[in-house]
């Protein structure tokens, strides 16, 4: 199988995205898991012309042509940890996509924890609906290419449009949180540029999905 790294690089990002793509081929040289081939696409945006769903759409147009099974995405701010290769070798034949326990970084600092009060491994949509967005689901996720081909992301939204992908996909494909680790979130340096957005926005905009999804469970 055939990995592709899907990660947009909006404003003020550039020079993040040294660290991260070397996190990146540390974590292949580290182990490939089921993987014999990686594709690294960063989808560059440094002026921010195209927003962050575009450029991840573009990503995944990019990735369906190469021919790759998987994506990860991962923001240009993030680490992908050494072991997310090998680890999520043992979810691949069971899931469409995966997401790993939210560990998280202070830019600028050396300290790595664990968000306290997180979601614990689930694969029930309504676990995901019933809990803070802050403690459920981020970014950095495995997901089978033709999965996020069929539900992407948002180009109209500014914020909110990573919760809406994510919840496409947990209602049409097999979806799974899991007690491992495949990247750090490394908060305190967001974006810049016309389309991005603050935390109170984002959760305005994420309440909002959730609650209409949780109008329309059975």
């Amino acid at each position: 199988m055939k990995c592709a790294v899907v990660t947009p690089v909006g404003p003020d990002h550039e020079f993040d995205y040294t660290a991260c793509r070397q996190s990146i081929e540390a974590a292949w040289a580290t182990g490939p898991g089921p993987f014999q081939a990686l594709e690294i696409l960063p989808m560059w945006d440094v002026e921010g012309r195209h927003g962050r769903s575009a450029r991840r759409n573009d990503g995944i147009d990019q990735a369906v042509a190469k021919g790759c099974d998987w994506i990860f995405f991962l923001d240009a701010d993030d680490l992908m940890v050494s072991w997310a290769f090998e680890r999520f070798a043992k979810h691949a034949d069971a899931y469409d996509a995966v997401w790993g326990l939210i560990c998280e970084n202070v830019y600028g600092t050396d300290s790595i924890e664990f968000r306290e009060g997180q979601l614990p491994a689930t694969d029930r949509l309504a676990d995901i609906l019933a809990t803070n967005p802050v403690f459920t689901l981020q970014m950095g996720h495995f997901v089978r290419a033709q999965a996020a081909a069929a539900v992407k992301f948002d180009v109209a939204m500014d914020c909110g449009e990573d919760f809406k992908y994510y919840l496409g996909l947990w209602r049409r494909f097999r979806c799974a949180k899991v007690e491992d680790v495949f990247f750090i979130n490394r908060r305190g340096h967001h974006s810049s540029g016309p389309r991005s957005a603050d935390g109170v926005a984002w959760g305005h905009a994420v309440h909002d999905l959730l609650r209409r999804a949780r109008e329309e469970l059975p």
